[in-house]
């Protein structure tokens, strides 16, 4: 056996920015320099010794096999499409930036046993054409009709083609839930990314919001407009026509409260699409939201400025897709073990967080997978270590 093996440099970055883990204490682990290591990540393969690959994948928590795999198509750190603040810092970016390649390779690889639903997002929106008329088209490239609320929105875009998946994020602050990404060399593969809230609302609200920006903002370098895509989502959630017909004549925190339980919206985002209507004055709105934040919920203390009233009406939606995925095509219902294979030994704890934000599947399919049976696929083969 040859002492030294060829290391690709890209799986080596993908590896180091997941983890969060710094070029300089890794490459002196390997009596390497930093520079040199550097070098590394930028080739396209490198000879590396196989104790130090060992020693690499020990300390990266990443089975050897992956760094022996050529990567899949990157995503450029700038397409992640979420307004950047001045104090993100580019390891957040980096890492961000490889969960999504991760789950764009693992999409792709439940795609050659499976079907993904065909993409049905409008694609082709005028250049000025406003965020509300590109809901309004959306809404109808869906099938939704205007007069009804959407019942599932993360299970209208997984049947639209768009993968949405839960992780353990580190957004760039408190207030992004999500973030989403065109994956692909001409901008194909759409994909949406949220972190676990236990807000039903805040939930429904964040994949409208990742939608707006995936339609406005396909192929958009830098900073994205955050207000088009707050637009967006208003809009695509609860349609302006149907806003203005069921508009409170006295609007009151308590008066809104039907329309947020019958379109599943945020009192704060209605408010804020009422008043960008004109149906609510400025000096009005903020003395709601004034109210929101004087209010508290009396069994938990908060503000309802942060956990409005009813947020514990409903659960909060998770995707089902990949999950899916692997029981139709596969047969078998999905594991970190399975999902790392497929993908050629992305880490298997990063694997479970994606497993563990997926829904559950009715009990009928769970009762076909218990009898499904076990074996891989014939192109799926266990890995090996190096």
């Amino acid at each position: 056996m040859a002492e030294t093996i060829a290391v690709y440099g890209y799986r080596v970055r993908q590896a180091r920015t997941i983890r969060y883990s710094p070029i300089k204490p890794l490459a002196q682990m390997l009596d390497m320099s930093p520079s040199a290591w550097t070098a590394l990540e930028r080739s396209t393969s490198t000879e590396m010794p196989r104790l130090k690959l060992r020693t690499l994948a020990t300390r990266l928590k990443f089975p050897s096999e992956f760094f022996l795999q050529p990567p899949g198509l990157p995503i450029h750190r700038g397409s992640l499409l979420f307004r950047t603040k001045k104090s993100i810092k580019v390891a957040q970016i980096d890492a961000l930036t490889t969960l999504a390649e991760m789950i764009v390779e693992l999409v792709a690889a439940l795609g050659e046993n499976a079907t993904q639903p065909p993409l049905r997002l409008p694609m082709s929106l005028r250049q000025e054409v406003s965020p509300e008329e590109a809901a309004q088209q959306t809404r109808q490239a869906l099938d939704l009709p205007d007069s009804e609320p959407i019942p599932h929105v993360i299970h209208t875009l997984e049947r639209a083609g768009v993968p949405v998946a839960f992780a353990d994020a580190d957004m760039p602050d408190a207030k992004h839930d999500a973030f989403s990404v065109w994956g692909g060399d001409f901008h194909e593969q759409p994909l949406i990314v949220a972190r676990h809230v236990n807000s039903w609302e805040r939930t429904r609200w964040s994949i409208a919001h990742e939608t707006g920006h995936l339609i406005l903002h396909r192929g958009a370098a830098g900073e994205v407009d955050e207000d088009a895509a707050n637009r967006f989502a208003n809009e695509f959630l609860l349609p302006a026509d149907m806003l203005r017909d069921e508009w409170p004549s006295a609007v009151t925190l308590t008066s809104l409260m039907p329309l947020k339980r019958r379109w599943q919206m945020s009192l704060a985002a209605i408010i804020n699409h009422g008043k960008h209507l004109g149906l609510i004055e400025e000096h009005r709105a903020t003395g709601l939201f004034k109210q929101l934040s004087a209010r508290r919920d009396p069994h938990t203390g908060v503000t309802w400025r942060i956990q409005e009233p009813g947020w514990a009406e409903l659960e909060p939606e998770r995707p089902r897709l990949l999950t899916v995925m692997a029981e139709r095509g596969l047969e078998r219902r999905p594991t970190a073990e399975l999902f790392t294979v497929l993908t050629g030994g992305w880490a298997s704890d990063l694997m479970e967080q994606i497993i563990a934000g997926q829904r559950e599947a009715p009990a009928v399919i769970q009762e076909l997978a218990k009898t499904a049976p076990q074996s891989l696929p014939g192109n799926v083969v266990a890995l090996r270590r190096a």
